[in-house]
């Protein structure tokens, strides 16, 4: 039986519209990773669960009501969800950490590096963030599309 895999289950970057997301497993939680960019998409409440936080707590961070100084700017990225555009919210001070959200699903896109950066934000140490390993699953599908070509 060969496998198929429905649109609604494939997940575009948000800087790369015509690259698929690879689904990969950081410490239990599923996450989507951008190969061309580097970056990652996370579901409502998976920056959370990565955090160790609650998802209120992450909530009101990216959203308001916190004493951390962020900007907040329209980004001409959309979300890969819902496709709507997503808010990036600057935080000055922490060198070169913007965040994408979507106020309509929760999700959040973070560049290359960033996720490191954002969990330090919400307060995670770095030494617990780092390193950030792909699981057995993620080489699996690495050695199976080597194998096709």
């Amino acid at each position: 039986m060969a496998e198929t895999t429905k649109e609604v289950d494939r997940v575009r970057s948000p800087v790369y519209p015509d690259v698929e997301m690879v689904g990969t497993m950081i410490e239990g939680v599923h996450i989507d990773h951008c190969p061309r960019s580097g970056g990652h998409w996370l579901d409502g409440g998976e920056l959370a669960l990565l955090a160790k936080r609650p998802i209120e707590e992450v909530d009101a961070l990216l959203r308001a009501g916190t004493p951390v100084e962020r900007l907040i700017h329209e980004s001409s990225r959309l979300c890969p969800r819902d496709h709507t555009p997503l808010q990036q919210i600057e935080f000055p001070g922490y060198a070169h950490l913007k965040i994408d959200l979507c106020t309509t699903c929760s999700g959040v896109w973070l560049d290359a590096r960033e996720l490191s950066q954002a969990l330090t934000l919400l307060g995670r140490p770095a030494s617990s963030a780092e390193p950030l390993k792909p699981t057995s699953g993620v080489l699996h599908l690495i050695r199976r599309l080597l194998d096709r070509g």
